[in-house]
């Protein structure tokens, strides 16, 4: 039989064990969602980029200041499609 000690010091082993069980479901689950979306905006680009092929002009850079830059018109242009939907 167990001490009172020996108990709590297994339960608490048990507890941190579930612990960290749940923290790597609630990882795995997000890695999923991640995936998810990228797969969903790799299909809306090449959606985008078939329909108005006149944007695969922009090119990447370096870092999001510059792609912000780069990325402007095709921005601007959205924002209008989406203001004349509403």
């Amino acid at each position: 039989m167990l001490t009172l000690d020996e108990r709590i010091k297994r339960d608490t082993e048990k507890l941190e064990q579930l612990k960290r069980q749940k923290r790597a479901q609630i990882q795995r689950e997000k890695q999923k969602a991640r995936a998810v979306d990228t797969r969903r905006k790799i299909i809306a680009g090449a959606i985008l980029l078939d329909i108005f092929p006149q944007f695969t002009e922009l090119q990447p850079k370096k870092n999001n200041a510059e792609n912000y830059i780069e990325f402007a018109p095709l921005v601007d242009f959205l924002t209008c499609l989406a203001d004349k939907k509403g």
